[in-house]
């Protein structure tokens, strides 16, 4: 009888011995299988968790879609950036990211600044915004009339965008903005909501570190 009631209390610690040793002995899931992708000369893998489209009939462009600011993935399907004014600010931290092989520019054109590339189209005045950007405003009459062009001092070299100028009164378009960047043969393009400007030395030291991660031998 002493035995049985022994057996019987040292029961339930069997039974959590038992289930604990089965826990660490199951295989754990194997993770997601990355995609390879050819660009620019480089194969790039990125987990499907980044990926805008799980297809893409463009074999030399990738759309990824990554949250603000420290670039995990956005595993859920992507949603529209919010209007102005929008309640719903759920997607706000999303990034869109476009990558394609970097174009071949020769000449002086390789060379100049964003602040020389867009000088013939930009307003004169200049201003500080978040982040210690220069704010320049494109001309009315120009191909890039509606928006601001924001410049890292003193010519954009580290870092512009342009973005697409609040409307007064304001429709039911996002305004987004729309940076670039050149890393080894790769053109990376990000399109993101206005209120991620003040952090744009994190957004481009990540948008760098993801790809640069991605490139594989």
């Amino acid at each position: 009888m002493r035995k049985f009631l022994l057996l019987l209390g040292l029961g339930p610690i069997l039974l959590v011995a038992v289930a604990w040793a089965l826990w660490r002995l199951w295989p754990a899931p194997a993770p997601p299988e990355e995609r390879i992708f050819v660009l620019g000369g480089h194969n790039l893998r990125f987990a499907p968790t980044y990926l805008r489209d799980a297809e893409t009939s463009d074999p030399e462009r990738v759309d990824l879609v990554v949250l603000a600011p420290d670039f995990t993935p956005a595993a859920a399907r992507p949603q529209r950036l919010p209007a102005s004014g929008e309640q719903d600010s759920s997607g706000r931290a999303q990034i869109f990211l476009t990558l394609t092989p970097a174009p071949k520019i020769e000449g002086r054109a390789a060379l100049a600044s964003p602040a020389e590339r867009y000088g013939p189209y930009l307003s004169a005045e200049a201003t500080v915004a978040d982040g210690g950007l220069l704010r320049r405003r494109f001309d009315d009459a120009s191909p890039f009339a509606g928006e601001d062009l924001y410049l890292a001092p003193p010519d954009g070299e580290a870092f512009s965008a342009r973005c697409q100028r609040q409307k007064i009164p304001a429709d039911d378009l996002p305004n987004t903005c729309l940076a670039e960047l050149r890393v080894e043969n790769i053109f990376l393009q990000l399109r993101f909501d206005p209120v991620w400007l003040g952090q744009w030395t994190v957004l481009r030291e990540n948008a760098e570190k993801l790809l640069r991660g991605a490139i594989s031998p």
